[in-house]
């Protein structure tokens, strides 16, 4: 787990003058912070991303294998009881990384309904993720880090994905998503047909006021966490 930051400067990633007997304020204007003497500094949206990202992954950090494995069992519960979810002849997803809600248990009800699944692969040369389907067992570990279909797995396209569910970092209740920096969904999904549905699966450590975001930061259809549905989605 990473230090806790000595100052809101330090939390957003900003330089911090260290002078002996000066102390940091908030300026009355927006997206800055002061330091007696008269020194600002600006604070910009990639540094409110990462003092987000850092808070989020920390609280995720602080739950335990046991907790994130019922957890993740309570959102894939509320998921497949979903209309949506039941519609989908074919489901994109994702192998779970680290700390992030456990697909597992999805993959698993999808699978035994006669759903084709669809896993991403990554590519350094792109940014929109590329699909194939295979079964859970049969991923393999890509390049990025990840687990993904083998080679020989057949390609799935983007327009025939009906329900396509989402990692993030971070969702607010405006469906705002913070990702973990790449940009890899933020393409995909605005590469899908406008049918398909862009769930984001999370749970509720992950919900936060407000998702600092910009114009190409696209948000999802509706969030699943282990105790409610955020979205209109219904």
């Amino acid at each position: 787990m990473s230090k806790l930051p000595r100052c809101e400067g330090e939390a957003y990633g900003v330089p911090v003058l260290r002078v002996p007997h000066l102390w940091i304020h908030r300026s009355k204007q927006p997206g800055h912070t002061a330091q007696a003497g008269g020194f600002f500094f600006a604070v910009t949206i990639d540094d409110r991303k990462r003092a987000q990202r850092q808070d989020v992954l920390a609280a995720l950090g602080a739950l335990s294998p046991a907790e994130r494995g019922e957890r993740s069992r309570a959102i894939a519960t509320r998921l497949v009881a979903h209309p949506a979810f039941a519609a989908a002849g074919v489901v994109a997803l994702y192998a779970s990384l680290g700390t992030e809600v456990d697909t597992g248990p999805v993959a698993m009800a999808a699978a035994g309904a006669g759903k084709l699944l669809a896993w991403p692969r990554m590519s350094a040369a792109e940014r929109r993720l590329a699909f194939a389907a295979c079964a859970p067992a049969a991923l393999v570990p890509g390049p990025m880090g990840t687990l993904e279909p083998p080679p020989a797995a057949p390609r799935v396209t983007l327009d025939v994905i009906d329900l396509a569910l989402v990692p993030g970092v971070a969702f607010d209740g405006a469906l705002r998503r913070l990702g973990r920096g790449g940009g890899h969904y933020d393409a995909t999904l605005a590469a899908l047909p406008a049918r398909a549905l862009r769930f984001g699966l999370a749970f509720d450590c992950q919900v936060v006021d407000e998702v600092p975001a910009e114009a190409h930061d696209l948000r999802v259809d509706l969030v699943v966490t282990e105790t409610r549905l955020i979205g209109p989605v219904g």
